[in-house]
């Protein structure tokens, strides 16, 4: 039950790239609705952009892991995209400044040049991590082998990196910034290039033996999605990437509403706050669960984890809608392990074990299609419109009714088709 701090000299390198990859992409992701917010981008138009760019997800998941698994070229993509996007990132900070207030109240600012250059930047940067992020949890399995159970004590580096790297970042884009009207995010451009540098140095030791290709990949894909309980999973994974999206995109959003309506003295040192919350939720909330994904996934099942999953968001959504002050969200991210990394590692561990061989990458993508581009595009729409019109505090009031009622219906659908199917050996509900 318990992870043995021994080093496997084999595994390393796969745990540093983890790390260094979400180093290198942790100081960017959360803190771009803030940054278009800063820029003069209304939360509705913010809500419209988050909506469309996750159905990248749905395109490039999907077919980066068909191009790789076909052509057997994982690593070398995987490096590319790396590297592209080391330095790509920086070109966030030069794109011109759309804050214009004639622009800033209706949709009129998607007419503005500067405004699209903002948007293709960021769009070509986030989709760098989504071919990047699909292929080495893809490369991480294929190095497991068959013990993919231990998926998770590989994963948390990634939480550890990008925890402590956000709140790295928050701090010193909050100290760059002293004295200023605006946040300059300048520091956080030019760590995470180091970082993803570091990544490309690391990943291209990875010792990764892709195995032979699958020569009926899609009549073994079909095969597997003709499965009542596979399209089930898919469901729930876009119901994660529902409930993912809102945090993902929206709660930075909702820390700076906070301070803006009830504490403004928080203002000076927001982005340390914003930078801690991820920390909370990655390297306090996560880490636990990443170590003993293995043996609850072993005991509960996978469909139980994803039946505890939303009962936990339903939760965590209703004490974001009652919180006042912004460092009282700090405590709240700590059930980030049991809300997030359980349904995730749920999702990524079951499609490795009933993927046929040599089509690992094209289920991990059809996973990443439904919670990264289905999910988080739901998602991202209904927080954009919910937080234009109700305001961010009603809004997670209301998603915490919805992830109940989600919790409620999973359950019983998951009983259902067990009852249909025949008994499983190891005694799990999967």
């Amino acid at each position: 039950m318990f992870y043995k701090f021994n080093i496997n000299k084999k595994l390393l390198l796969i745990k540093l790239s983890f790390f260094f990859y979400d180093c290198g992409i942790a100081p960017i992701n959360p803190f771009l609705p803030t940054i278009a917010k800063q820029r003069g981008i209304p939360v509705l138009v913010i809500g419209i952009i988050f909506t469309c760019m996750p159905i990248l997800n749905i395109v490039a998941r999907p077919i980066t892991g068909y191009i790789t698994d076909r052509w057997r070229c994982r690593k070398q993509v995987f490096l590319g995209a790396s590297l592209l996007n080391a330095f790509f990132t920086p070109l966030i900070h030069f794109t011109p400044d759309f804050n214009d207030n004639g622009h800033a109240e209706d949709l009129d600012i998607m007419r503005h040049w500067k405004f699209w250059i903002f948007v293709g930047t960021i769009t070509v940067r986030m989709l760098l991590w989504m071919v990047g992020d699909v292929l080495q949890d893809t490369i991480c399995l294929e190095i497991l082998g068959d013990d993919k159970k231990s998926y998770g004590r590989q994963r948390v580096w990634g939480a550890v990196g990008w925890g402590s790297s956000t709140l790295l970042i928050g701090a010193c884009v909050d100290w760059y910034s002293v004295d200023k009207e605006q946040k300059n995010y300048l520091p956080a451009y030019l760590i995470a290039m180091a970082f993803l540098i570091c990544h490309f140095i690391v990943a291209s030791q990875l010792d990764n033996k892709q195995t032979c290709t699958s020569k009926n990949m899609t009549k073994d894909v079909i095969k597997i999605l003709s499965d009542v309980k596979i399209c089930a999973y898919l469901v729930w994974a876009v119901f994660a990437g529902i409930f993912a999206a809102y945090i993902w995109f929206y709660l930075f959003l909702y820390i700076e509403d906070l301070a803006n309506i009830y504490h403004q003295e928080r203002l000076p040192w927001i982005k340390t706050i914003q930078g801690a919350a991820v920390t909370a939720e990655c390297c306090i909330g996560e880490i636990p669960i990443y170590i003993m994904a293995g043996y609850i996934l072993k005991k509960i099942g996978h469909m139980t984890a994803f039946s505890v999953s939303f009962a936990l968001f339903s939760v965590r959504f209703f004490l974001y809608s009652i919180i006042k002050d912004p460092l009282w969200v700090l405590p709240v991210e700590l059930s980030n392990g049991i809300t997030f990394t359980l349904a995730f590692v749920a999702g990524i561990s079951y499609a490795a074990e009933v993927a046929p061989s040599g089509s690992a990458g094209t289920l991990q993508g059809l996973f990443g299609m439904a919670f990264h581009g289905i999910g988080l595009s739901l998602g991202s729409f209904m927080a954009g419109y919910t937080f234009k019109h109700m305001g961010s505090s009603a809004s997670f009031e209301l998603l915490s009714y919805v992830a109940f009622t989600t919790f409620l219906v999973q359950v019983s659908v998951s009983q259902l088709i067990m009852r249909m199917s025949k008994p499983i050996e190891n005694g799990t509900s999967d």
